[in-house]
Order: C-alpha cells, then structure tokens, then sequence
C-alpha cells in the first residue's frame, strides 16, 4: 500500500489528481491511499510521515508549498515531494527542499502517470542494497540508492551520493557498472554512469539532476534515452 497525500486548495484539481492518481498505479500493481488536504498548515499539523508521495500545490492559502516543504522536510527528509503549479517558474525553488519533480497544470493523464511511475521506482529502490567500493586505503560500503551518478576524474571515479558523502575509489567504471549491473544506472557518456531515478530532465546533450548538469555524448544518447523510457515504463 503506497500512502498519498495531496495538497490542494482546488477542489476539482484535487479531484482530478485523486483520479489519475487511482487509474495509474493499477498498471504497476499497487494499491493506495490518498488523503487530501486544502490547506498547508491541515496537512502539517501533526504530521508523522505516514505517506510516501505528496503532490504539493504551490500557490496555497496562509503559508504557500514552497514554505510548506521547507517545514516537511524538517520532519520527513526521505517522503517524494512533487509540485504542482501554474507556472513552471515557480517551481525551480523545488530543489532546496529536495522535490523530485514537478507538474503545470491543467494536469495531464500522461505527466502524471510518468512522475508517479518515476516516483514508485525510487520508492522501490529504497531497499538497502549494499555494494563493496575498493579505494587506495581500504573499501566503502555504499547503500545503491544513495549513487546520484559516478564519474570518471582524473584517472580515479568518484561516487557522488545523494547524502553529501561522496567516495572516492580506485578501479574502472566499466568495474563499478558491472557491480550495479540489475539497478537502474546507464551511461550518458564515457566519463558519468548515472543513476536513472535521479535524473530530472534531459535536453539536447545535457542531463539534469536537479540543479546538476551532466554531459551527454552523441554515441550515448539514444540508448541512455530508451534506458530512461524503460524505467519509465513508456516513452519519451
């Protein structure tokens, strides 16, 4: 059971979120709650992070989403947070409080069955899978999920981690991408392996982690992009 939490002032906004949202999961085979909120301060009030999704409105009556995800992360730093918006400039703050995506309204059945479908998977990967890094001084234990991308730098990699705690390790990439070979990890060129449940955005032959731009070679391109519509479960 995946619990949903949507927080919207709008009612046939709200309604039509619960709605996309119940005929979604049916084809990843899940079962869910949704709980709806009209106010920010409702729906942090109390709060003890029983849900693993929230759709958060921007423009919200007393304290607007952004202030709202502000004080939910001080209590929930794992919950996904997605924003939903009328302007799409509005959500580019989403970043500071860790938002894994967001949605323009008039939400549409496609976008929101691609950021759900997203959204599952990285709840999915959270399972502690471990893999044994080798360095000059020893070895990292590093939890799978926690690898934003590794890189290639100058003659050693450096796996870059969600949580700040980056590791630097000897050995070859074509090394460590076997040991996550069966995660959901592709090559955007031959200096990044990046973990797909983190990438936000691709443009022409840049990569978007959030804030975060990677380069995308012409020889890697078409395959990262079908990787990419793979653990979406559709198209792009």
């Amino acid at each position: 059971m995946i619990n949903i939490a949507i927080v919207e002032d709008s009612k046939a906004d709200a309604a039509k979120l619960c709605e996309y949202i119940k005929s979604a999961v049916v084809d990843h085979a899940e079962e869910c709650g949704i709980a709806v909120f009209d106010n920010a301060l409702k729906f942090l009030d109390g709060y003890c992070g029983s849900y693993e999704i929230v759709f958060m409105d921007i423009e919200l009556p007393g304290i607007d989403g952004m202030k709202a995800a502000e004080r939910l992360r001080e209590v929930d730093a794992d919950v996904i947070l997605i924003f939903v918006t009328n302007m799409a400039q509005y959500a580019v703050g989403g970043y500071a409080v860790d938002a894994m995506d967001f949605m323009v309204k008039p939400v549409s059945y496609d976008n929101l069955k691609l950021k759900l479908a997203r959204a599952l998977n990285r709840i999915r990967s959270r399972v502690e899978k471990k893999i044994v890094i080798p360095g000059k001084n020893g070895a990292s234990v590093v939890i799978v999920p926690q690898i934003r991308y590794v890189e290639v730098t100058n003659h050693k990699l450096v796996i870059h981690c969600a949580d700040g705690n980056d590791v630097t390790a000897t050995g070859s990439l074509s090394k460590i991408e076997e040991k996550l070979a069966g995660f959901a990890f592709s090559r955007c060129n031959n200096c990044y392996l990046v973990n797909l449940d983190y990438v936000t955005g691709v443009d022409d032959f840049t990569v978007y982690l959030g804030n975060e731009t990677l380069a995308m070679s012409r020889s890697r391109k078409k395959p990262f992009l079908k990787d990419i519509a793979d653990r979406l479960g559709g198209s792009i």
